[in-house]
């Protein structure tokens, strides 16, 4: 179905996982599992369908956008998108219905609630579009990203430390892979920190970030801050995405890795799943 001449044998597996944005389906799914666990507040199925959704309905309309806007010569991914272009838009459509549904239908009170995650979150994408955006891109997704995880979850826990280091690996994630794009976001004059930083001095950066991340969620969990099985679960993320920055593969395949960094998340419910068995 996805294989052709033009898109250079991409195969169905990577068209879904990597192109087809399931990896970071999975990276959401992990993370929600996580502070689940970590909150002892069970999702809602509905809640987490109209997250998937939503999420995997954005990242195909971001990438088709990408796609039609990319001068030649286009990458393969831009390739694959305008060359399946009819069936991309009939996922983008349904995936906007099904989260318009489970919305309408089983999430309004929670879509009421955070009324202003969700406006703040459209009015920073028009800004984005239309060029306007003060702030970098890296910064708004990072940031975006973690309040929308955290948004089932109370904030007045106490737990504070480990949700800015959650933060910060998604910062750090966002730089790797929006590093790995520079061309393209030079290209089309957007506003990224690559813009006015070298590759090196950028993969420096976001390693230092790493480091600095990681060194303190040793401190918050040797201080009993942070619970040490959630703490041992961030850290393996921070250490994927740290070995990540340093492999040599295509830009595909690294930036596939570096959203499946998050699937250490999974950890906790895993422990506690099994250690709930007779």
């Amino acid at each position: 179905m996805f294989q052709s001449k033009q898109n250079h044998g991409t195969s169905l597996s990577q068209f879904l996982i990597s192109y087809g944005s399931l990896d970071v389906v999975v990276s959401v799914f992990a993370n929600f599992s996580f502070f689940s666990t970590l909150f002892q507040i069970p999702l809602r199925i509905p809640l987490l369908l109209f997250y998937f959704v939503s999420v995997w309905g954005l990242y195909l309309l971001d990438h088709l956008w990408d796609a039609k806007r990319e001068l030649d010569p286009k990458r393969e991914r831009s390739q694959v998108y305008l060359g399946h272009q009819t069936k991309i838009q009939w996922g983008i459509g349904i995936s906007l219905l099904l989260s318009v549904s489970l919305g309408i239908f089983w999430e309004l009170d929670f879509l009421f609630d955070n009324l202003t995650y969700f406006l703040s979150f459209a009015i920073s994408l028009l800004l984005v579009v239309k060029g306007l955006s003060p702030i970098p891109k890296e910064l708004l997704v990072s940031f975006f990203y973690t309040w929308g995880i955290l948004l089932p979850f109370p904030w007045e826990n106490g737990l504070r430390e480990i949700t800015f280091l959650f933060f910060l690996h998604a910062f750090s994630n966002v730089l790797f892979t929006y590093n790995l794009d520079r061309d393209l976001d030079k290209r089309q004059n957007a506003l990224v920190f690559s813009r006015f930083f070298s590759y090196d001095a950028m993969q420096f950066f976001l390693r230092l970030f790493l480091l600095v991340g990681f060194f303190f969620l040793c401190l918050t969990t040797y201080s009993m801050t942070t619970p040490l099985l959630f703490g041992l679960a961030l850290g393996l993320s921070y250490l994927w995405l740290f070995v990540t920055t340093f492999l040599v593969r295509n830009t595909t395949t690294l930036k596939s890795l570096a959203e499946l960094s998050y699937l250490p998340m999974f950890l906790p419910q895993i422990i506690f799943f099994f250690s709930g068995l007779p």
